[in-house]
């Protein structure tokens, strides 16, 4: 993009942070977020119990689901745009998990994963006998011999977020656009991506929480790590080992880079290597996944940010083609092991900030060479983040780290005061924070540039190393507290009552799509297999 160019989108940025309109549809984005952590015993082990009956049916519960393994939990919160009710009604579900686990299980806090046992102990999630969930356990075989079960029981949170109509349509009359609202907004979506890829290395720094693992993960791994102790493997200056090269990656599908500048060429790759034979994957024979795509299905894309749809009826690629982006999946975020629910509500602050400056600020098209840039600050961050002096390479050489931090952190000071200035509304201050929540939210992420030892992933080494602990006892010991949090309080008897009535919903639910006739497995598997190409 010309110097010129760039200059004209900046004051396009200044001048919307001043628009009235702009800075009112603030309080009306939507948000929820999807929590993954795996059970454990009361000894840190996984667990080997089925996914308790008083939690509903994975397969038809909105939202208490699970993820690969059978022990790996999934909580749900619907997208709203009240941020407490976000986060009360994620609190109740882990106070109800927590209340109807088996005896002494544990709610995982960390990221990576507790202390694996063999390949054969790691239960795939079970789904039941319907077609449904006959093809989602298939599809957890195929990620199984594709990528490994210790891979997959990684977890993390996505935070998904969506800016209001409002929104898209005063920043539509700001800029003058052409282009009709609803590829407008696609546009934009897209817009926001290639900045979310550009500063997400940000994410890992300041809120990256898996520099150690137990060493049952690295089983049959090549790697560098150091080690603490007998059980404990660590890297000194790592943020997130989930997000590094040992943690949740797809080496196949990085020969098939996407397109993130437009829709089009978006759908065109996707749709490519959702329909392109992958020579790796010939040798898995029938019954051992879905099939031999280079992806499966379109979950199975890896990458900390995603376009989404809102659609039950069509496959993610059609909905995509039919409908455009109706909100974004940021996958990027680790499980805080310190905070009961793996996240607080200061860091969705930021992360509403982030995204929203994301969407604002200037975004030119990525290029090849741009997005391999991209892909070793990523790397770099994840495995030496908090390196005194690190370096990041960009498009104009190498910058430093603490440097860049600041500046796009100083860049977000006014839509800090954007989102100040929008909650005007009493109700919807935060209680701990005030009026000023989002500028003090922007002040505590700052402060960890300035020094590194404030983040998440030097406290948890620091801790290790003062207490003499693995991993496994110190997520554990953080874990039984947080255990001890959930279960102080007795649960809401509003959501008490509603959560049982979901569950037990779900239950019949299941129960009635095994009773169904259905068509046979393989002609529902085929019919699902069909990938249409082809949007415009």
């Amino acid at each position: 993009m010309q110097q010129a160019e760039m200059n004209q989108e900046e004051a396009v940025l200044a001048s919307s942070l001043q628009n009235s309109q702009i800075i009112a549809s603030l309080s009306g984005i939507r948000r929820g977020v999807e929590r993954e952590f795996i059970r454990t015993t009361p000894q840190g082990d996984l667990s080997q119990k089925a996914h308790p009956k008083a939690l509903g049916a994975a397969l038809t519960h909105p939202y208490i689901t699970t993820d690969f393994a059978e022990a790996q939990v999934e909580l749900v919160t619907p997208a709203v745009t009240d941020k407490a009710e976000t986060f009360g009604f994620l609190s109740s579900l882990h106070r109800f998990v927590a209340d109807n686990l088996a005896e002494g299980e544990v709610i995982w806090s960390g990221s990576m994963p507790p202390v694996l046992p063999e390949d054969d102990k790691i239960a795939i999630a079970n789904y039941g006998s319907s077609n449904a969930g006959r093809m989602k356990m298939l599809y957890r075989e195929g990620l199984a011999n594709r990528y490994g079960k210790r891979m997959q029981t990684i977890s993390g949170i996505h935070y998904n977020f969506s800016l209001p109509d409002s929104f898209w349509q005063a920043l539509h009359v700001h800029e003058k656009s052409t282009l009709g609202l609803d590829e407008f907004i696609s546009d934009r979506y897209f817009h926001l991506i290639r900045n979310v890829m550009r500063h997400g290395w940000v994410i890992p720094y300041l809120f990256g929480a898996s520099p150690a693992v137990d060493v049952s993960y690295l089983v049959g791994k090549a790697h560098s790590l150091n080690s603490l102790d007998k059980d404990t493997f660590y890297l000194p200056w790592a943020t997130s080992l989930r997000l590094s090269n040992l943690g949740y990656t797809n080496d196949e599908q990085s020969r098939y880079p996407l397109s993130y500048n437009n829709k089009s060429d978006y759908l065109n790759g996707l749709c490519r290597i959702l329909s392109l034979p992958s020579e790796r994957y010939l040798q898995f024979g029938e019954g051992q996944q879905l099939n031999t795509s280079v992806l499966q299905l379109e979950n199975e894309l890896y990458g900390s940010v995603r376009p989404k749809i809102v659609s039950k009826d069509l496959r993610p690629l059609d909905a995509l083609c039919r409908d455009g982006v109706k909100y974004i999946e940021l996958r990027s975020v680790d499980n805080n092991p310190y905070l009961p629910v793996g996240l607080s509500e200061s860091q969705s602050h930021f992360l509403d900030m982030f995204l929203t400056y994301c969407a604002l600020a200037p975004s030119p098209e990525l290029t090849s060479d741009e997005q391999h840039l991209i892909q070793q600050r990523q790397q770099l961050v994840a495995t030496q983040g908090r390196k005194p002096g690190l370096l990041l390479p960009t498009l104009t050489g190498e910058q430093g780290l603490r440097e860049m931090g600041l500046a796009l952190l100083a860049s977000m000071k006014p839509v800090a005061a954007m989102f100040d200035a929008s909650m005007f509304d009493v109700s919807m201050l935060d209680v701990n924070l005030g009026a000023n929540a989002y500028r003090q939210s922007l002040e505590i992420e700052r402060a960890k540039f300035e020094e590194s030892k404030l983040t998440p992933s030097a406290q948890i080494l620091a801790d290790m190393k003062s207490q003499q602990a693995s991993y496994r006892q110190h997520i554990l010991n953080l874990s039984r507290q947080h255990m001890i949090y959930h279960k102080a309080e007795p649960l809401d008897d509003h959501y008490n009552i509603q959560l049982n009535e979901i569950a037990n919903d779900s239950l019949f639910t299941r129960r009635a799509l095994e009773a169904e006739a259905e068509m046979s497995f393989d002609q529902f598997l085929n019919e699902k297999n069909t990938v249409h190409c082809g949007c415009d």
